[in-house]
């Protein structure tokens, strides 16, 4: 099958009015705890030393209970339209990418259509844990490769963890499979994808790469009736086959790791994000770094790292950018990409 022509657009972003740094977090533990001060010292000090390595400082969190991922992810999604000029009748397949859902049925890019006045359109939910946004794109590329009457697509993802994360850590054993729970953070994000540049400007896509290790699903884990866990140790330390992944990535496009100027990748660690920059030989600049302003906020978490860096105004016409997520299954995807500015 031949790769088609596809471009992306400048992620939009949403955040909730609700910024919660690490002291309100400590906190909300501290008063579900129910043993003696002299038990609460090492989790909290176990808990600090998690947010000082991960650099977690701020997070935004979702206060509306009522708030569903899905008209999170239209409020994105109705940015991304309005800023590159398209209507939502011009959408031809909307693909939902977030892990946030709060129903089996419909699928949830259904309810970000019906939201936006997107009709017909083709919707379907990808699911693949803080991978998905990136899948989304992946599986878009295929519907593009086998349609042609298919032209403007979208992807999209909501966020809201909500009673995903507890704050009842009560033995040094909930530190180790809850306390990444702590550091999430909530964001919706959407993107255009097309088969002509737009014309506000975007990146045109060179190559998608996906991996799963599957030997490894056990280590991470949110059920449908429970709350997030994650053996975070285990988890991180699987970050060494993400720089090969990335080569093989780069290698079908003729780059080298130290050829490309930006890497947006998923965030939830500076230091997981600082040694894959590293095993990789990437320039230092290269790196985005935006998990100390907005917490892990699952597979919206590169797009926000990618506009944070358009936001600043470091992104230049023909600069070479990748985007790649390692998340629970263990999947491990990405895309490489050329920015071409308008």
């Amino acid at each position: 099958m031949t790769f088609p022509q596809l471009y992306f657009s400048r992620p939009s972003v949403v955040l909730p009015d609700d910024v919660v740094d690490n002291e309100e977090v400590l906190s909300r533990v501290r008063n579900a705890f129910r043993g003696t001060a002299s038990q609460w010292d090492p989790i909290e000090s176990s808990i600090r030393y998690v947010f000082d390595r991960c650099n977690s400082k701020m997070r935004y969190l979702e206060a509306d209970p009522t708030l569903s991922p899905g008209h999170f992810a239209a409020r994105a999604a109705s940015a991304c339209l309005s800023s590159n000029g398209i209507a939502a009748d011009d959408l031809d397949l909307l693909v939902y990418g977030g892990i946030a859902r709060d129903a089996f049925e419909p699928a949830t890019a259904a309810e970000v259509a019906g939201r936006l006045g997107a009709t017909p359109v083709h919707t379907m939910d990808v699911t693949c844990a803080c991978a998905g946004l990136i899948e989304a794109l992946h599986v878009v590329s295929g519907y593009f490769a086998l349609h042609d009457e298919i032209r403007t697509a979208l992807i999209c993802a909501g966020e809201i963890t909500r009673d995903r994360v507890t704050y009842d850590i009560q033995t040094p054993q909930d530190v180790a499979l809850e306390v990444a729970g702590l550091t999430l953070g909530n964001a919706a994000a959407a993107l255009l994808v097309t088969r002509e540049p737009l014309p506000a400007g975007g990146a045109r896509v060179l190559a998608l790469t996906h991996k799963t290790l599957a030997e490894h699903y056990g280590l991470c884990r949110a059920p449908v009736d429970g709350h997030f866990l994650s053996q975070s140790k285990e988890l991180f330390a699987l970050a060494v086959h993400v720089p090969p992944e990335i080569r093989r990535l780069l290698a079908g496009i003729g780059w080298s790791p130290e050829d490309v100027d930006h890497y947006a990748l998923h965030q939830p660690s500076e230091a997981v994000v600082e040694r894959v920059l590293s095993e990789l030989g990437a320039q230092p600049q290269a790196g985005i770094f935006t998990h100390s302003l907005f917490g892990n906020t699952a597979s919206t978490a590169w797009a926000l790292a990618l506009d944070y860096r358009l936001t600043n105004g470091t992104v230049q016409d023909g600069d070479k950018v990748v985007l790649a997520s390692a998340a629970a299954g263990f999947t491990i995807v990405g895309a490489a990409a050329v920015w071409e500015a308008r």
